[in-house]
């Protein structure tokens, strides 16, 4: 590991980074889209986190190589775009958006009331959206967040008989299908999980038996990065969803994952470096570290090159430049590229503007970012 971000590091100082960047490996993206359609049932459909992608052109690479149903997003900013530029795009909102954020949309896109499925995660909320589509003369595709056990909010699943009828009856609304999620499950200890999984799958089977038609032609939705080679087409879902998992952040470092590889980078440039630099205050006291400082900081990530590099407890965090410390013998001058392994990638890769793509030990393209 240490050859490959010596490298990586050598291959973005020598193409000019010289401020703050994301950068994705392409070659490790690849490999990590082949593991993902190995151990994803074929049977079902495969939906994107937009979120965990946020790059446009990135989700296009990706696509080339796995067929999606559509994506999954989070935002309103990130939505107006993507209805802009995919015409085609079904697309299925991932955590309940406040109804003026839809009557944006609405306005400034008016097929989107066709192209998005609304998610739904309450009866207040419900009828604020059937209000709208009143409103606006739309007939609005809503998706019912249902509760299976991560206790975030969401209809019970004994109410989503009630609730589907209510929307069925509406000349204003069509019910599109359901969306559990269960993050929770795969940081539960052993006996804990076996339960809670055995609870998931219950809840949401019975929330599916409460829709109407047996619910043929509804989008089933559930799973996710770290629990999606779970499920199978024979069961109840329909779809899945991952993202995450594709450039495999550190939050995404578990046993269902070990297959995969981190693909996503923060790379930045030293300013200063400082051999035996002395602890404030303790000027007198010789010090057998060195300190850097990078552009920049506070980053949702963790060094990883230089090696054996970290946070300075006596610094502390900083946004502006923050520092390292590291051996004294480190081999490290102001201009090399210091990189961190992001945390996570939503809220991350587009966080500089551009993502810098890397293939074969080269920077072959540079993609700018969705917003957030």
């Amino acid at each position: 590991m240490t050859a490959y971000l010596q490298s990586l590091s050598t291959v973005l100082r020598v193409y000019g980074v010289d401020k703050p960047v994301a950068v994705v490996d392409l070659d490790r993206l690849d490999a990590n889209c082949s593991l993902a359609v190995q151990a994803a049932d074929e049977g079902l459909d495969y939906r994107l986190v937009a979120k965990s992608l946020p790059c446009l052109p990135l989700l296009d690479h990706i696509r080339r190589q796995i067929p999606t149903s559509g994506l999954m997003i989070f935002s309103e900013p990130m939505l107006q775009v993507l209805l802009q530029v995919e015409g085609e795009t079904d697309h299925l909102i991932g955590k309940p958006l406040p109804v003026t954020s839809a009557a944006r949309v609405l306005c400034a896109c008016p097929d989107a009331a066709a192209r998005v499925q609304w998610l739904i995660d309450s009866p207040e909320r419900l009828q604020e959206y059937l209000n709208l589509a009143a409103e606006r003369q739309f007939v609005l595709r809503l998706s019912l967040e249902v509760d299976i056990g991560l206790h975030r909010g969401g209809f019970r699943p004994d109410q989503i008989a009630s609730i589907a009828q209510e929307i069925e009856s509406n000349p204003f609304a069509r019910l599109s299908g359901v969306m559990g999620y269960e993050a929770h499950l795969a940081k539960l200890p052993g006996l804990l999980r076996k339960r809670a999984i055995r609870a998931c799958s219950g809840n949401f089977s019975h929330a599916v038996s409460q829709l109407p038609n047996d619910a043929h032609g509804l989008c089933l939705n559930t799973g996710g990065s770290l629990t999606f080679q779970s499920y199978s087409s024979g069961g109840t879902a329909t779809e899945i969803a991952f993202g995450s998992v594709l450039v495999k952040p550190g939050d995404f470092d578990h046993t269902t994952t070990q297959n995969f590889q981190p693909a996503a980078y923060i790379a930045t440039p030293i300013l200063k470096t400082m051999p035996g630099n002395s602890l404030p205050g303790l000027d007198f006291l010789p010090r057998q570290k060195t300190n850097l400082a990078i552009f920049g900081g506070y980053y949702q990530a963790a060094p990883i090159f230089p090696e054996r590099f970290g946070y300075s407890s006596v610094f502390g965090r900083s946004t502006n430049q923050e520092v390292w410390t590291g051996p004294r013998s480190a081999s490290v001058a102001p201009g090399d590229i210091a990189l961190l392994r992001p945390n996570q990638s939503e809220a991350v890769l587009n966080q500089f503007g551009i993502v810098l793509a890397v293939r074969g030990g080269k920077v072959v393209e540079e993609w700018d970012v969705l917003p957030n």
